[in-house]
C-alpha cells in the first residue's frame, strides 16, 4: 500500500464530511488496517512451544507492531484451535525417527495455509530439520537458527501486504453517495498508480 495511514484517515474524515456513513465505514477498515499483526505461537503443551513463542516475543513483538499470542494444540477435553493469526509459528518436537511427526501436529498443520506458517523443530539440532521438513512438506528450521527470524520476518511483511490488499478491496466495496464515491475512488486510483510504479 502506497498511500500512507494519515492519507487514508485523512480520507476517512473527508469521506465523512459528505457521507457519514460511508465516512464511519471506512474509518472503521482503516482501524481494523492499523491493528498490530497477529502472531500465533502454536504446539503441543510439553514440546517446547511455549520458549519459541517468548523467543518470537522477544523479537518480533518486542516493538507493538506484532501481538504474539499462544495456542496449545491437542488439549484433551478442548475443541480444537482457530489458527486466524496473521501469522502462525508452529512448534514441532523432535521425535526417535527425526522424520517421523506426531498426527496431533500434522492435523494442525493441514489447517493452516502454508503461506502463514513458520516451522520450528524443537529440541534438536540443524541435522533434525531436514528430515521434518520433508515429511511435512513445508519450510523447517531450527530455534536458534538465524534464518528463523528471516523467516518470521518475511511471513510478517507478507501478511502486511494482504492486509494491504484487503484494506483496498474493503474500501472498494464501501457503499458510498456520488460525492464521497468520487472521493474514494480518486483515492483508489492513486494507490492502485502508485503501487504499479514501484
Amino acid at each position: 500500500m502506497s498511500m500512507t495511514e494519515d492519507l487514508w484517515h485523512r480520507l476517512a474524515g473527508d469521506v465523512e464530511r459528505v457521507d457519514s456513513v460511508a465516512g464511519r465505514a471506512l474509518h472503521a477498515v482503516v482501524r481494523d488496517r492499523a491493528a498490530p499483526l497477529r502472531m500465533q505461537v502454536a504446539g503441543r503443551v510439553g514440546t517446547g512451544f511455549r520458549s519459541v513463542r517468548d523467543a518470537v516475543r522477544a523479537s518480533a513483538g518486542a516493538d507493538g507492531t506484532v501481538e504474539v499470542e499462544s495456542v496449545a494444540v491437542d488439549v484433551p477435553d478442548t475443541a480444537d484451535p482457530v489458527f486466524d493469526g496473521d501469522v502462525v509459528v508452529y512448534a514441532v518436537p523432535v521425535r526417535l525417527d527425526p522424520a517421523s511427526v506426531h498426527p496431533a501436529d500434522r492435523s494442525a498443520l493441514s489447517h493452516i495455509d502454508a503461506r502463514r506458517v513458520v516451522v520450528v523443530v524443537v529440541g534438536g539440532t540443524v541435522e533434525h530439520v531436514d528430515p521434518v521438513a520433508a515429511t511435512l512438506g513445508l519450510g523447517a528450521f531450527a530455534v536458534g537458527d538465524p534464518a528463523l527470524t528471516d523467516a518470521i520476518a518475511a511471513r510478517l511483511a507478507a501478511a502486511s501486504r494482504l492486509r494491504d490488499e484487503h484494506l483496498v478491496r474493503m474500501v472498494a466495496g464501501i457503499a458510498a453517495t456520488p460525492a464521497a464515491r468520487d472521493l474514494i475512488e480518486a483515492a483508489l486510483d492513486a494507490a492502485n498508480l502508485s503501487r504499479r510504479v514501484s
